[in-house]
């Protein structure tokens, strides 16, 4: 893997890994005041494992979280939809003629609404295949603008939503560990551990696998809280402590879900958007295409 330190790194990898990283230790801190070494050669190696944690939470976060937000389709594929709106019919006349002429494919933007579920597909597919050319060309020929800084953000607030929403089962059972003390709660986040992992590799990708392996994932969050709080948890101040950065944490996630998706919609946009006047910018030519 060719990693380079750039700004999709530190918004979609850097940001939300330090941020899980914070929310795991914060118990910590508040409860026994131990908080992290800010030595420079201490911080270097947090700033290289928050990248590292924040490379799995990603991938965690775009496979239980994908982008299809339009009852499963991307917006890549519905904002072209004649009943959409956030294009104007001569905007999307100008950019299927442009997709067609360059790369051959037919987006069908007067695809009608009630048009049977192969022919949807069908449809989906090209959009979604155009759209990652349009991109492509874009990066290629280094006129992207807005697109990459919105992809950055999108990656970041799902990333961050998966993260908080760590965060409050996380700190539910450490809320709760010294109300149901057991020795079981370490072997609870090996199974859940090992429950999302047969599921990912054995299931296929759709909603019921994404659900499995998010309850797998957050019943192995909740069971470390209470695993580790069962030997420092021991007062009710502690507990309304921990119910509050709960609750916090819920909104943050919100929140961070919220922004995930007018992110990932301005993403799409942006793309498009520049990619009308990508023959223009180049002046008219569509050489630098035509070796894709």
């Amino acid at each position: 893997m060719n990693i380079k330190f750039n700004f999709y790194d530190i918004y979609g990898f850097a940001l939300p890994g330090f941020l899980l990283l914070a929310v795991l230790w914060l118990p910590f801190g508040l409860i026994e005041h131990n908080w992290p070494d800010v030595e420079f050669s201490s911080a270097l190696v947090g700033v290289i494992f928050a990248y590292f944690t924040g490379l799995i939470l990603y991938f965690v976060a775009n496979f239980t979280l994908p982008s299809d937000l339009y009852g499963g389709r991307f917006p890549s594929s519905a904002l072209l939809d004649r009943a959409d709106k956030t294009f104007t019919e001569r905007v999307k006349e100008r950019l299927a003629k442009q997709i067609h002429t360059l790369f051959g494919l037919d987006v069908s933007i007067d695809m009608p609404p009630d048009a049977a579920d192969n022919i949807r597909k069908e449809v989906d597919r090209q959009r979604n295949d155009a759209f990652f050319l349009c991109r492509s060309a874009l990066i290629k020929s280094k006129t992207v603008a807005y697109a990459e800084q919105f992809e950055g953000l999108y990656a970041m607030m799902r990333s961050l939503s998966a993260a908080f929403a760590v965060a409050v089962v996380y700190y539910l059972g450490w809320a709760f560990s010294n109300l149901w003390p057991t020795p079981w709660s370490g072997a609870v986040v090996l199974l859940g551990i090992v429950g999302a992992l047969i599921t990912f590799l054995t299931g296929k990708r759709s909603k019921a696998t994404r659900r499995v392996i998010a309850a797998c994932l957050l019943g192995a969050a909740f069971a470390s809280g209470h695993y580790l709080g069962q030997s420092i948890v021991g007062t009710s101040e502690h507990r309304n402590i921990l119910l509050a950065a709960a609750v916090f944490s819920f909104f943050a996630c919100e929140r961070s879900y919220a922004g995930y998706k007018t992110f990932a919609v301005e993403f799409v946009k942006a793309v498009y958007r520049d990619f009308i006047n990508y023959e223009k910018a180049n002046g008219g030519g569509n050489a630098n295409l035509t070796s894709m």
